[in-house]
């Protein structure tokens, strides 16, 4: 398959390239001659090589940003997992530990550097645009793919966005004068937004019919994409259809659980390559201990543990432990490698996969009056896990089976659980135990020092 530094022999051209797409947002208040040996954002999408690279570039920072200071590299698995009842930070870090409280601070630089890695890439994703369609010289399919590409980039980040904030500016272009001074969008604006992107990506990205890439997006990754938005909007019908189509594609389910997360394999519809020389996945790298006798740094709480039921297979496949004097830790091992001295990484990073849209549309369904096809759907992810059939029957009993089912299955993964807490309101019922819990953590505060920056920015209520 290939890889994003495929184009190894201009990566450094991808680098420049970022730079000097950051570069153009300040030409409104300067003009600075670039450099006689220097690419300038007019230059990129003027060839195809350039223009991939941009994109491509993209790809890479996602990858290239650690935990620590990413987004899209672990960092939502990992602040969603801790402020949900997923995970808990057993190195005891001020800065998670403040997530599993769910007493966030202001000033908590974890969520600052979340947040600001967002809108790079945001900025990233609106350079590709304006740069593609501004194009008199790329031909129309590869312009197409670039554009569709960077939507669907554009509809994700806003996405996370909205869900982790509950409104934030909505950037749609690179013009710092209009960025900087952004307000907080109406949540129904944002919505419309990610699916009017979702929507366009997926016309533009439809006409390509070459093989599927899957460390690109492609356009089963935004139709994908829309079956879940769709789903969070209550929009049914749309999010059986789109995840129907999907399901239909050539996608399946893969039977070995270890393989799941294996590169290029069948359920997979979109994952990302690790791009660091000699590593594999992140989440790899901070869920499993350097050494039998560390304890983890991330651990499974008591509560997801015991979410699962007797004899499912994803709890012997994705849950690891480790025993220290008289403790046991439980880590997640979806991921199991850490290194890989093998030029290509035998895993990569899952973004989205097949299981979830059998879980999407078995939900839609039982919100349809499909009952039979909705127990079907939360059948065929049971038995992979090897599982019986469900036993739920009555639309709320097989709502129940979907929530319990998705809990274990998309557990460790974008913070799923997380955000489908607050989707079905019971955020305040399951983790109303936690000593600091308020009604108002269900959202992340906005960073005070991006407060003081934009004036028209407000904080979130109990903050």
């Amino acid at each position: 398959m290939m890889k994003y530094n495929s184009i190894s022999t201009i990566f450094c051209t991808v680098a420049c390239i970022t730079a000097m797409l950051h570069l153009a947002s300040c030409r409104k208040f300067i003009e600075i001659p670039a450099p006689i040996n220097s690419i300038t954002s007019d230059q990129i999408f003027v060839d195809s090589v350039n223009a991939t690279a941009a994109i491509n570039g993209i790809y890479i920072n996602m990858m290239n940003n650690g935990f620590s200071t990413g987004f899209a590299n672990s960092t939502t698995t990992m602040l969603a997992g801790l402020s949900a009842d997923e995970m808990d930070n057993a190195a005891n870090t001020a800065n998670y530990k403040e997530f599993f409280a769910n007493n966030i601070t202001g000033t908590n630089t974890s969520n600052l550097t979340f947040w600001n890695n967002i809108y790079t890439y945001l900025y990233e994703a609106n350079a590709c645009i304006e740069g593609a369609e501004a194009s008199t010289t790329l031909t129309s399919s590869l312009k197409n793919r670039i554009v569709g590409e960077a939507k669907f980039l554009r509809a994700f980040y806003h996405f996370y966005l909205m869900n982790l904030y509950g409104s934030a500016p909505l950037v749609l272009t690179t013009d710092y004068t209009v960025t900087s001074k952004l307000p907080r969008a109406d949540r129904s604006a944002m919505e419309m937004q990610i699916l009017a992107d979702l929507n366009e990506a997926q016309q533009l990205l439809n006409g390509d019919r070459s093989a599927i890439t899957k460390n690109r997006v492609n356009r089963f990754a935004v139709t994908a994409m829309l079956a879940r938005v769709n789903l969070y909007q209550q929009q049914w019908a749309a999010a059986e259809t789109a995840a129907t189509a999907v399901i239909t594609a050539n996608f399946r389910l893969e039977p070995i659980l270890n393989n799941v997360f294996l590169t290029n394999n069948q359920e997979q519809i979109w994952q990302m390559t690790p791009v660091a020389p000699g590593l594999e996945t992140t989440e790899g790298q901070i869920f499993i201990p350097a050494a039998p006798t560390l304890v983890p740094a991330f651990v499974i709480t008591p509560a997801l543990n015991s979410a699962y039921e007797n004899g499912d297979q994803r709890k012997t496949s994705w849950l690891r432990s480790v025993t220290i004097g008289a403790n046991t830790y439980t880590y997640p091992f979806k991921y199991k490698l850490i290194r890989d001295n093998n030029t290509s990484p035998r895993e990569a990073y899952s973004v989205l996969r097949l299981a979830e849209q059998y879980l999407i549309r078995a939900e839609a369904r039982v919100q349809q009056g499909n009952l039979s096809g909705a127990a079907a759907d939360l059948n065929v992810v049971r038995n992979r896990a090897g599982l019986a059939n469900t036993t739920a029957s009555g639309p709320s009993e097989i709502l129940a089976a979907i929530q319990r089912e998705r809990r274990v299955e998309l557990a460790c993964e974008w913070g799923h659980r997380w955000m489908d807490l607050k989707r079905t309101q019971t955020a305040d019922a399951v983790l109303g135990t936690k000593p600091n819990w308020k009604a108002t953590a269900t959202l992340f505060p906005i960073p005070n020092a991006q407060i003081i920056l934009n004036p028209f920015l407000t904080q979130n209520p109990g903050y």
